[in-house]
């Protein structure tokens, strides 16, 4: 139980860091490239202190992420990978705040 309280208070440390930094919350939407379209549009919810910043940081994010499956992403690192990565993902749209997709069969 004790473990469970320093972990909100460690969560809630960091936020209001993160808001005296100017840090708000961005969803960035980014689709994938012609060669790639059979993968899921990606959704990204990162902090940032701009929406530039919040593209830069969902695109790296999105590459890490998908670094074993795509081969032009294989064994790049930072402003490399951040070049390729703006190559095969297309930036959709920048939302500020935290959003999630729907998923629902009702609609």
């Amino acid at each position: 139980m004790r473990e469970l309280i320093e972990t909100f208070k460690t969560i809630r440390a960091r936020r209001r860091a993160a808001r005296r930094a100017g840090l708000r919350p961005y969803t960035v939407v980014l689709d994938w490239s012609a060669k790639y379209a059979h993968y899921a549009p990606e959704i990204v919810t990162v902090r940032a202190s701009s929406p530039l910043a919040a593209e830069m940081d969902a695109l790296l994010q999105a590459a890490k992420a998908h670094a074993m499956h795509v081969d032009e992403f294989d064994g790049l690192e930072g402003r490399l990978l951040l070049l390729e990565a703006g190559n095969v993902l297309k930036i959709v749209t920048t939302f500020p705040g935290a959003h999630s997709a729907v998923r629902s069969d009702h609609f």
